[in-house]
């Protein structure tokens, strides 16, 4: 699992050292007379000194909690163990470093340098599995009024009160993450690009990162394939007119409102008439957590299932496809220094 908030780490040291369950059950192993190995893996097993014989200690979990930059693994010794003994590689990765518009946290660069360490399996699985970032228009004088407001406050809040403001450029041109409520979203979402981890790897290839030892010659393909990511993004975007000025999709944040009746609305070619002040954009994002083959699963609340029958498990706080009930991300408001 991969975390990027250096507060989280600490709690996590922390429960390290306070539940014993968290450490793989050495006492016990030691009671029994049994040798814990610490070399890899996530799930327990013990070697009897006599028999040789593996077997597992249920309801425990050997886990190692290391502060480090995620992009230079290689600094660790017992992630370097791992990059030097394939076997010991990463299975899965599981991280949380989605933000509101997909990759504005450093999703691509931080994950994509995982792989590069070469920790990573060739398939190695990822959750998220791809995220796909999304925006719309937005007419708010609220948030536009808001974000104007922001002009006055120090640019360095640490230097304190006496420090100069940011300034009308600045505080127009920083995004925002908002609960809209004072909103409305003027036309459906439109996707702007897809992020999809890890990098496909082929077998034929060989590696820079890779570290050999005296027991192994093979090479990191997985590592390789990271070195040709190209994480370069742009997007031209055009909004068709949309009768209903996004009724739907209320405020930008929330499910699309089914209720709303469909209206017979005649339109003049260009939208003449259809007066709309635009504040600015609200990006979003879509994600695929796990795409799984399985068709016997049942479907859950975060559940959906593709057109070619497999299940995804996704989160989103598109409308066209939101996650009721999940709160953890807002929509991110570009504001126009013009509306």
């Amino acid at each position: 699992a991969i975390e990027k908030n250096p507060s989280a780490v600490l709690y996590l040291q922390s429960l390290k050292s306070t539940h014993r369950s968290w450490n793989g059950g050495e006492e016990y192993a030691e009671q029994l007379d049994l040798h814990y190995p610490h070399n890899c893996g996530n799930d327990i097993e013990v070697l009897n000194r006599r028999g040789g014989i593996t077997s597992p200690l249920p309801g425990l979990s050997n886990v190692t909690v290391i502060g480090c930059d995620m992009r230079e693994a290689t600094s660790h010794p017992l992630l370097k163990f791992m990059i030097q003994n394939e076997e010991c590689r990463a299975d899965i990765v599981v991280s949380e470093l989605l933000g509101s518009f997909g990759d504005n946290e450093l999703s691509p660069e931080c994950l994509d340098g995982v792989q590069r360490c070469g920790i990573l399996k060739e398939n190695c699985v990822s959750i998220p599995q791809n995220y796909t970032a999304f925006i719309a228009p937005v007419s708010s004088s609220r948030l536009y009024s808001e974000a104007r407001c922001q002009s006055n406050f120090p640019a360095h809040p640490e230097e304190g009160p006496a420090a100069p403001a940011s300034g009308m450029q600045r505080a127009l041109e920083t995004p925002y993450v908002v609960r809209s409520h004072a909103a409305s979203q003027t036309h459906p979402e439109i996707a702007c690009w897809t992020f999809s981890h890890p990098h496909p790897s082929k077998s034929d290839t060989t590696t820079r990162m890779d570290i050999e030892d005296n027991t192994s010659n093979k090479t990191n393909a997985s590592a390789e394939a990271a070195m040709k990511i190209n994480n370069d993004r742009h997007a031209h975007i055009s909004f068709r007119c949309d009768p209903m000025l996004g009724a739907s999709a209320g405020c930008g944040y929330g499910a699309l409102n089914t209720e709303i009746p469909s209206v017979d609305v005649k339109v003049k070619e260009g939208c003449e008439g259809t007066n709309v002040t635009i504040h600015g954009f609200l990006g979003s994002f879509h994600s695929v957590l796990y795409e799984s083959p399985s068709v016997k699963s049942k479907v859950g609340k975060m559940k959906q299932k593709s057109s070619d029958g497999k299940r995804l498990s996704v989160i989103s706080i598109a409308p066209n496809s939101f996650s009721v009930g999940m709160f953890s991300w807002f929509p991110l408001y570009f504001p126009l220094k013009q509306p």
